[in-house]
């Protein structure tokens, strides 16, 4: 669009390609609601006041319209869905902008993965920008698929320069305080083409907050209290508080935002599963939540909105103004935020709870399968533990956090084998290395509350290895073949029998499917996976158990990682 052409109908000369009549409308710059009409022509707004005439008129008889909702970072693979039906699951819910980060297909399957995620999301009525991911592999604790050095990001930001708005969470901020001169080089690439460091810095306070904030990372969405939230924005950080699937920050952080420092606050949801976004929400729910805990709308709706849009430089989204992007939601009210229609650049995609856009992009989606899994040769008898003293490190997880703790237990011995403990909620779990099939590790956890058969899934942040957990060993072995027959995915089993299985076929991440499809074999698993008892969020707390940059003890298809001194610990004390 040439600006000669956009300033007659501002002026009243030219008829609006779409007129909007009859609209409150949130002004996230000066906090009011106005009562007025907005001209839009092509992808944006051309004016906002009084305009009476247009090619389509669209009347909202005095509902609300506000900017389309702005998600600060984002993994789509987690949503297990193609990058297509994912844009289709979070557009239903009033999101028109994504900062993602690729960092798990790109683990999986490199430079390949990250094309495919920029070339699928390429003209679809959904802006996807991308953080090229600054972690492949995250650590060098476990057996990844691929590597990205940083003569890989200099092609990409060179060939892609609009599409990569940022490099993606530098979760290894002891690289970063060490000094690692690889990390660095990464990092220097991309400030100096001006573009966002975003961060990872789980409970990183004082003079190693300052060191790691001295690398231009400006971002963090690991806080998980005030206080940790209040030193970064202090310190000049910009905060996404996480609202995930298995990770649920806001309750504990929204109570850190007011009227003086809530620019410096935007959303995010990391990893959401689709069951989650369709029933709870997207942005729209992190939205929600926060004015039921007493969040002001408008700071709410700021935050987003043009607060993610101004950290990221998206200097025309955010806000429904004169020269902004034609993305827009329309809800009954302010507090319920029951969305009635999403407006994609001046076209509505979604009215009433229901797509009416066919989500045509610029590339045909590459093939269904790509990527391998890859088991190693073993046996049912190789799962098995035998004690070496009576004292056993297990690993507990918590519902609602990737944080995990590290137990010393007495091991549950029968027949001369370590056997898992229901009683005292102690199962065994075993990591596979499937890009190459070189081997398996073996430990116990607490915290999953499963009461017979195993569970698991090829989706093991961040390198993608096959996690089971089991309370015995038959069900667990059937669970890893199943797997590797899918070519990925996720896999319920008890006595012996596949109760579900939910392809990933899509290195192993994602399903090949469209959306309601994937979402009834999911809502199918949840039923069976209620035969085995289990906390909620079993998959997703299963997927961030190898994740060996968030503390306390993780475990990867090399052995038990303690996290804080990034080493090796055996499983008996």
């Amino acid at each position: 669009m040439k600006i000669k052409d956009i300033i007659p109908v501002a002026l009243g000369e030219e008829m609006p390609d779409v007129l909007i009549k009859n609209a409150k409308l949130v002004n996230v710059f000066t906090g009011e609601i106005e009562e007025t009409n907005i001209a839009l022509f092509r992808k944006r707004i051309a004016g906002i006041g009084d305009y009476n005439e247009g090619k389509e008129i669209i009347d909202l008889k005095g509902k609300y319209i506000l900017p389309g909702f702005i998600n600060a970072h984002l993994h789509i693979e987690s949503s297990m869905l193609a990058p297509r039906q994912f844009a289709k699951a979070v557009l239903l819910r009033g999101t028109t902008t994504v900062i993602a980060d690729p960092h798990e297909i790109s683990n999986v399957l490199g430079l390949d993965g990250l094309e495919y995620m920029i070339k699928s999301t390429e003209g679809i009525p959904l802006n996807v920008y991308i953080a090229i991911p600054s972690a492949v592999p995250a650590t060098n604790m476990e057996t990844t698929g691929a590597r990205l050095g940083p003569e890989d990001m200099v092609g990409f930001v060179d060939t892609y320069p609009n599409r990569i708005i940022a490099l993606g969470e530098v979760m290894n901020f002891p690289g970063v305080l060490n000094r690692d001169p690889e990390l660095l080089t990464k990092i220097e690439i991309l400030r100096h083409k001006y573009k966002k460091i975003d961060g990872h810095a789980p409970g990183v306070t004082g003079k190693a907050l300052n060191a790691y904030i001295d690398a231009f990372i400006r971002s963090d969405h690991e806080c998980s209290t005030e206080p940790e939230a209040l030193e970064k924005i202090s310190k000049g950080m910009h905060v996404f508080i996480r609202e995930g699937t298995a990770a649920k920050n806001l309750d504990d952080l929204i109570g850190a935002v007011n009227i003086m420092n809530h620019h410096n606050f935007s959303f995010c949801t990391d990893d959401r599963e689709p069951l989650d976004i369709l029933h709870e929400g997207d942005i729209d729910y992190l939205v929600r939540r926060s004015i039921q805990k007493g969040v002001d709308p408008i700071i709410a709706i700021r935050m987003a909105t043009i607060n993610t849009a101004r950290y990221f430089n998206l200097r025309s989204m955010g806000a429904i103004a004169p020269g902004y992007k034609a993305d827009m939601i329309v809800v009954d009210d302010l507090e319920n935020l029951n969305i009635r229609m999403v407006i994609k650049d001046s076209k509505v995609v979604v009215k009433d709870g229901e797509l009416v856009d066919e989500m045509k992009g610029l590339y045909d989606d590459l093939p269904k399968r790509f990527g391998k899994v890859i088991l190693p040769e073993f046996s049912v008898e190789d799962l098995k533990v035998k004690p070496e003293s009576n004292k056993m490190r297990v690993i507990e997880v918590f519902e609602g956090s990737l944080l995990t703790k590290e137990l010393i237990v007495e091991p549950k011995v029968e027949n001369g084998v370590v056997v898992s403990d229901i009683e005292r909620d102690i199962i065994k779990i075993a990591i596979f290395e499937r890009h190459t099939g070189s081997g398996f590790s073996k430990g116990f956890v607490k915290g999953f509350k499963l009461k017979s058969g195993a569970v698991g899934t090829s989706v093991g942040h961040d390198s993608h290895n096959i996690g089971i957990i089991g309370t015995n060993d038959e069900d667990m072995y059937i669970a890893a073949k199943e797997i590797e027959r899918m070519n990925g995915g996720m896999v319920v089993v008890k006595d012996g029998k596949v109760l579900s299985r939910v392809p990933l076929p899509i290195a192993g991440l994602m399903a090949d499917k469209e959306l309601f499809e994937v979402v009834e074999e999911l809502e199918y698993q949840e039923e069976q996976l209620k035969k085995l008892g289990g906390i909620k969020e079993v998959f997703m707390t299963l997927s961030f158990i190898q994740l060996a940059v968030i503390p306390e003890l993780k475990i990867t298809d090399r052995g038990l990682v303690d996290v804080n001194k990034q080493k090796f610990v055996e499983l008996f004390v």
